[in-house]
């Protein structure tokens, strides 16, 4: 006997009610962060691949919504075929300093962080926006320019911020940890977007945790 198209829609109606569909949720800008390999390096008790690299890589492209990273979201987990056609570039930009496993890195970063802006981008789109983030902000050559080097000197946090403020228009977070010996290292260097994923924005500068030097 055939189910009268009213029961199946009731039938449809009470699964939504039971079973909702959770898509990715909004968010309101994110955080572009890069790394300073070297400094990763000194923080790591065993072998760290990443220690001879001279250049900031890629640490993640973090959703935020009110202030803070949104983690954890509902959707597609990371599928590599997904972004197969970028590897060669993310190798370069976004390589795992740690422990070389460039896949796992890539699986871990999209799946608590850029699964949270899918509602926006796809897995494929999500990797190539921050290829494209990285190419457009050279931190290393912005603080060349201005005389600060990485020789593992002191260097002042106001200079390092006034450095990137100037040269792309925008405020950055400096982010630092402490290592072992005591010495407070520049760990990562944030750049703001909004959820357009090209469009630089200020970053709220009181987030930064440096302290007024660090090592660099």
């Amino acid at each position: 006997m055939a189910i009268p198209i009213r029961d199946i829609a009731l039938f449809v109606f009470a699964l939504t009610i039971l079973f909702p569909i959770v898509k990715s949720q909004t968010f309101d800008d994110f955080w572009f962060v890069q790394q300073w390999p070297p400094a990763v390096c000194a923080l790591q008790s065993g072998r760290c691949v990443g220690q001879g690299l001279r250049s900031f890589t890629i640490h993640g492209l973090w959703p935020q919504k009110g202030g803070s990273s949104i983690t954890n979201c509902a959707g597609n987990s990371f599928d590599f075929t997904k972004i197969a056609h970028l590897e060669n570039n993310l190798n370069i930009v976004w390589p795992n300093v740690v422990t070389g496993n460039n896949k796992f890195f890539w699986g871990h970063e999209w799946n608590k962080h850029g699964i949270c802006s899918e509602n926006k981008f796809d897995q494929a789109s999500f990797f190539q926006i921050a290829i494209n983030m990285r190419n457009s902000i050279n931190l290393l050559s912005v603080l060349k320019t201005g005389g600060v080097v990485p020789n593992g000197a002191s260097k002042a946090k106001q200079r390092v911020e006034s450095l990137i403020s100037t040269h792309f228009g925008r405020d950055p977070i400096l982010r630092c940890k402490t290592a072992s010996n005591g010495q407070v290292l520049l760990t990562e260097i944030v750049m703001c977007f909004d959820d357009d994923g090209s469009t630089l924005i200020h970053c709220n500068k009181a987030r930064s945790n440096c302290a007024r030097s660090f090592i660099f």
